[in-house]
């Protein structure tokens, strides 16, 4: 079945917001699906968080939370190709209404807030980004737990372009691609180094390693486009 932690911290105030729409620059930034599934039918995709529309020189800026590892989960559960987390990675339909050379910063962000069983909670901020973007929305597929962040899922319609794996875990990546208009699929999610040996999800967070290997961290993304123009003759 699908779902996901759907929640929003607007950048300027740094408040809690559930089912609500996103800092942005752009012209048309919505926190939401732009189809949800129907309710007890998995009919509906990938479980987008947000859905955006960008056009000439634009920007939008947008802020979540995301699994430690969710772009890069470990063996045995995840086991390569398939080492992506789908529901606790964080998903944005984006629409290039026109040809754009479009640059994706994914960084960690402190103080993100959200709303889990037990109320009001912070996510942690030592956030190791990384992120895949893929060509075409996924609408119809029935989400599961496991993505290929370097190819195409076979569970999905999206078709991968490329990403950026953070190999020495800064705490910002740029990547930048030229694409021609159309629907994307971008996943950005946590991909700290890797270990021989991983705390437990119940360790204590007073832990350096556990800390940074475990739980939501917090993290601000900025997309911005501006148009790519065919050469004259």
């Amino acid at each position: 079945m699908k779902f996901s932690f759907k929640r929003l911290i607007i950048k300027s105030m740094l408040c809690t917001a559930v089912g609500a729409s996103g800092t942005a620059m752009a012209s048309n930034v919505i926190y939401a699906d732009p189809q949800p599934s129907t309710p007890g039918v998995c009919d509906g995709g990938i479980s987008y968080e947000w859905t955006v529309k960008m056009s000439g020189h634009d920007k939008a800026e947008l802020v979540g939370h995301v699994g430690a590892k969710s772009w890069n989960e470990p063996p045995p559960a995840y086991e390569p190709p398939y080492t992506g987390w789908t529901h606790t990675s964080n998903w944005i339909a984006l629409e290039l209404t026109e040809p754009a050379k479009l640059e994706i910063q994914v960084e960690r962000q402190q103080g993100v807030t959200y709303q889990d069983l037990t109320g009001t909670a912070t996510a942690r901020n030592k956030l190791v980004p990384a992120l895949s973007i893929y060509k075409n929305w996924d609408q119809s597929s029935c989400e599961e737990h496991r993505y290929n962040n370097a190819g195409n899922s076979d569970w999905s319609n999206i078709e991968y372009i490329g990403n950026k794996k953070n190999y020495h875990a800064n705490d910002s990546i740029t990547y930048t691609v030229k694409l021609p208009a159309g629907q994307y699929s971008i996943a950005i999610g946590g991909s700290p180094k890797v270990l021989d040996t991983y705390p437990a999800n119940n360790c204590d967070a007073t832990d350096p390693q556990c800390y940074a290997y475990t739980g939501r961290h917090g993290y601000e993304a900025s997309l911005k486009t501006r148009p790519v123009h065919p050469k004259k003759d």
